[in-house]
């Protein structure tokens, strides 16, 4: 292990539909997906017609692609891509190319904020989170691609990175040496952030939910370790209710005209529930996204039953659940009362038992990323024989459409 004096930890998750990074206090995310880039005649051309004041390196990334020997579009500057490729589907990666793309859009992109606060990464620590039907062969196959792309000299290995952003035509290269990259299964993210900051660093069995866009987990963690046996990822996710809810907007118009799922998807955050039907008028989906969100819950819940009792006769038990990602906010609730119902709990153990991201400041959107720091950070800490630091907060988010 190389000396982590300099060594900055980081963190990182690719989702469905978005890639999330944090180093300190800042999460950066970006859509979850690349694509061609334009040629550099086009570019210029597009440069001259595009009349958008937000030229910020996450709005018009592009990431020179090595092993393609190419540029490649990363997040919204696909908009521009004549062909796409998104990270994962179904919760699997792809492409590992495409995927070591995303690590050195994030890296970067974290880089330029600790460079804006005059502390530019030389040194770090990654911690990554990979969906648990990848299974363990999978994770050493991806440490050992990224230890391949690695640059080595004087026995240290660099990531060296070639961004442009092609709204600016400006191209920046940095090195930085990566001194170690852990792996996890995704939603161990979100157990080491209870860990360090609602557990103090003592163990309880949590069983994590974490449901995505397309995707939802199941990651029950025991005596410290991710039972691998129940683990699995789900093809289901908030895509499931917004498709649904399309569908049935759709017949009730006569078949006539259909409702894209994301115009549906952009309402939630909003909890706005009415939507304009040409030709019908208004469409008011309230009762029907409660009712596909309690159905959810409810199948949601039959899985978590039958690990429950084949935990019980191995002699294990539950100290918390927690649901996460993009889907807790709408399904939190849901999912809470449906385990209240299975195991007859009172409103007080209830509120107990199930706990949200939000106890520890986090939004569950983040938790995992926020997770996988803490883990690299974790691991510094053991290295240098030091206590490891249990504060952390995030107090910057920045993203495409806008910064928190």
């Amino acid at each position: 292990m190389a000396d982590l004096e300099k060594c900055v930890a980081i963190g990182g998750e690719l989702g469905t539909s978005t890639s999330k990074f944090c180093c300190e206090d800042t999460i950066v995310i970006f859509s979850s997906v690349v694509g061609s880039a334009l040629s550099e005649g086009m570019e210029k051309s597009w440069r001259l017609m595009n009349r958008t004041a937000d030229t910020r390196w996450i709005k018009n990334l592009a990431v020179f692609d090595d092993s393609r020997n190419c540029w490649r579009y990363v997040g919204a500057m696909t908009r521009n891509s004549e062909m796409t490729n998104w990270f994962t589907n179904k919760g699997l990666i792809q492409n590992y190319e495409d995927a070591f793309l995303a690590i050195k859009a994030g890296v970067f992109l974290q880089n330029l904020e600790m460079k804006e606060r005059g502390k530019p990464i030389t040194n770090i620590g990654f911690g990554f989170g990979i969906t648990v039907h990848h299974g363990e062969n999978v994770i050493e196959e991806f440490l050992t691609y990224i230890q391949n792309r690695l640059v080595v000299r004087n026995d240290k290995k660099f990531l060296c990175i070639k961004a442009k952003n092609v709204a600016l035509n400006e191209v920046m290269e940095i090195e930085v040496e990566l001194d170690f990259s852990v792996m996890q299964y995704q939603a161990y993210g979100a157990y080491m952030a209870f860990l360090f900051k609602k557990f103090n660093m003592e163990i309880f069995n949590t069983y994590v939910i974490d449901v995505g866009h397309g995707t939802w987990i199941k990651l029950p963690i025991i005596d410290n370790e991710a039972d691998v046996n129940l683990a699995d990822s789900i093809s289901e996710g908030i895509h499931t209710i917004t498709k649904n809810i399309s569908t049935v907007i759709f017949e009730s118009s006569g078949q006539k005209f259909k409702i894209p799922e994301q115009r549906i998807m952009e309402r939630l955050p909003r909890k706005e529930f009415m939507i304009e039907v040409p030709g019908a008028g208004n469409f008011d989906f309230t009762a029907l996204l409660k009712r596909e969100s309690e159905d959810m819950a409810k199948h949601i819940v039959e899985c978590l039953s039958s690990d429950i009792a084949a935990l019980s006769r191995k002699g294990k038990s539950i100290d918390y659940f927690t649901v996460i990602g993009g889907g807790a906010h709408l399904l939190f609730d849901s999912i809470k009362k449906e385990i209240g119902r299975y195991f007859s709990w009172s409103p007080e153990v209830l509120d107990k038992k199930v706990i949200s991201a939000s106890e520890i400041g986090v939004d569950p959107r983040y938790i995992n990323c926020v997770g996988f720091m803490l883990l690299a950070r974790d691991q510094i800490a053991v290295e240098l024989g030091r206590d490891v630091d249990q504060k952390f907060s995030v107090n910057k988010v920045i993203q495409e459409t806008q910064e928190a």
